[in-house]
């Protein structure tokens, strides 16, 4: 398929002038001078793949900086680099997380699982560490609004906790983004700051104090993707045919990794004026559908744990919104603030049931 392809330089930048502080550039390269920025990635791509660029097909930056190229050889593909490990200790991803990682991946990908092909393990890039996927390009975007697309994203998380219990690797390490004894891990943002704006924020921290407090770690840990969600699905035909974000594995319990995906589920983020949070109607119905992928019921103790999760995570989303905006005290009906004080209760009591 042919494909537009975009000046390197120009389409970093693009993407920079729309941050206040490019701190994610900053932190991985050391800068966030575009022109500097391209030519370490093609002194990288002529290094490591054995090409040139030929040019950029997009560029974004969250936690870390990703670049999707198309290669003089022809190759379409995409670069992910991330910060230090220092710079988030409980998001870090170094070369032993990243190295986990790429082990799934590709085990995943050798059973025909639709998840990109690794092209390089983590190596260094600047200040930080890349790894290289193939550009896997296919399906279309859901609603998980919808109960189809709900449906199949659910019993989707199912059907991959249950494919990677015969994992066999070592992924103790990929335990990233937990709280420890803090209420919250830090931040994954450096746009917010939690401790400069807790005034204002107190009924969301203890939304999410009485959620911890309704926790119940049941079982053992499960090697899942924490991030499972709409936007980093693609759909065909009812199946998910393509799926992204797998720096997002990590090992939980299972409920965690479900009360985690319910929680946001119908988010995509990359999407404008579209709604994103779903309702309390909407995580029960979804928890209720990975059920039934699943096979059997959640016991007492299961349910539970889900939903204290669930609370927890649209609690951090309400305190990360919050940091954004500290003055607002009226919130809109699409955001989590909104979600926590007009659901959360309703959410909690079915938790503690």
């Amino acid at each position: 398929m042919t494909r537009l392809v975009f000046d390197p330089v120009a389409t970093i930048r693009k993407d920079i002038e729309t941050w206040d502080s490019p701190f994610v550039e900053l932190d991985c390269f050391g800068t966030d001078n575009a022109g500097q920025i391209a030519t370490m990635v093609e002194g990288f791509c002529r290094h490591h793949l054995d090409s040139r660029v030929r040019g950029y097909l997009f560029y974004g930056a969250s936690i870390g900086s990703t670049h999707g190229l198309q290669l003089e050889d022809g190759r379409n593909v995409v670069i992910k680099v991330r910060p230090p490990p220092e710079t988030n200790p409980d998001l870090k991803f170094d070369c032993e997380s990243l190295g986990a990682i790429s082990a799934v991946m590709a085990s995943l990908a050798d059973r025909n699982y639709p998840c990109p092909k690794l092209l390089l393990g983590p190596t260094p890039l600047a200040r930080g560490l890349a790894t290289v996927e193939e550009l896997w390009d296919r399906g279309h975007r859901g609603n998980g609004f919808e109960p189809e697309c709900r449906k199949t994203i659910a019993a989707g998380l199912a059907e991959l906790l249950e494919l990677l219990r015969s994992f066999k690797g070592d992924v103790s390490c990929l335990k990233h983004f937990q709280r420890g004894n803090s209420l919250y891990p830090q931040p994954h943002s450096k746009l917010v700051d939690f401790e400069k704006t807790a005034g204002g924020a107190e009924w969301i921290d203890a939304f999410a104090r009485r959620a911890c407090q309704a926790e119940a770690h049941d079982g053992p840990p499960s090697l899942g993707h924490a991030d499972w969600r709409v936007e980093h699905l693609r759909f065909e035909n009812r199946k998910i045919v393509a799926t992204y974000d797998w720096d997002s594995l990590a090992l939980r319990t299972e409920t965690e990794l479900v009360g985690l995906s319910a929680h946001g589920f119908t988010a995509d983020w990359s999407l404008e004026r579209v709604q994103r949070i779903p309702t309390a109607d909407d995580i029960h119905a979804y928890v209720a559908d990975y059920e039934e992928a699943r096979g059997r019921p959640f016991s007492k103790l299961e349910r539970q744990s889900t939903f204290a999760h669930c609370v927890y995570f649209i609690a951090y989303g309400a305190r990360c919104t919050h940091s954004l905006d500290p003055k607002k005290t009226e919130w809109e009906e699409d955001t989590w603030p909104y979600r926590l004080r007009t659901e959360g209760a309703n959410l909690l009591r079915h938790a503690t049931r």
